[in-house]
């Protein structure tokens, strides 16, 4: 079994789909936490790209949010089961992010023209977005299941985990999203992924 470590602010934030990973595959890890206080002085000098979060897996590194969500996806069989449901994961993760990021910048930013501006395109993006995935979610087997394929993938995971913090600063975002709300609760329902949250270290983001 090969020895796994993240690297990563003590905060959900964008790390939290690599924990929530971990915790289906019932894999163990070191998670490596630290304050915002603590990262100029003694990780960001060891941070690959100067960034976070990063996976360690037997001494070799990666950075990056997609890339180290996707490589854990495949190692533990949430990736879909061929290139083109991948792909449809590919999808909708990078429109997620998209989100989030807007979502961060808004709720972390200091400067109030620049935080308006933004709060603006958080929610376009989570309308037009979250149209396409509700429709999307609706094609695929009418909508009780997946949002990729017959099971749960990381598109799933990462709409949770998304949606989790988009609901805190617009609460109607499912509204008008019936099919994706019901996702919602199914995968909070997962046992393992019920389980992770109860335990997680309790953040702020």
């Amino acid at each position: 079994m090969p020895s796994y470590e993240l690297l990563y602010f003590d905060a959900r934030g964008r790390c939290e789909d690599a924990r929530f990973l971990f915790a289906l595959a019932g894999v163990e890890y070191k998670d490596i936490r630290f304050t915002e206080e603590e990262w100029p002085i003694s990780f960001k000098s060891k941070a690959l790209y100067g960034v976070v979060p990063n996976l360690t897996v037997d001494g070799k590194t990666l950075s990056m949010t997609l890339a180290i969500s996707n490589y854990l996806a495949r190692e533990f069989g949430y990736y879909g089961k061929s290139n083109w449901e991948s792909a449809q994961i590919d999808v909708i993760t990078n429109a997620l992010h998209e989100i989030i990021g807007l979502y961060y910048t808004h709720v972390l930013g200091e400067n109030e023209d620049a935080k308006t501006e933004t709060l603006k395109n958080f929610t376009s993006r989570v309308e037009s977005y979250g149209v396409a995935m509700e429709k999307g979610l609706k094609e695929n087997n009418g909508g009780d299941g997946y949002l990729v394929g017959n099971s749960l993938t990381l598109a799933d995971i990462a709409f949770f985990n998304a949606y989790s913090e988009i609901l805190t600063l617009k609460a109607d975002a499912l509204d008008n999203a019936p099919n994706l709300k019901a996702l919602m609760g199914r995968v909070s329902a997962n046992e393992k992924i019920a389980e992770w949250i109860k335990k997680r270290p309790k953040t702020q983001y």
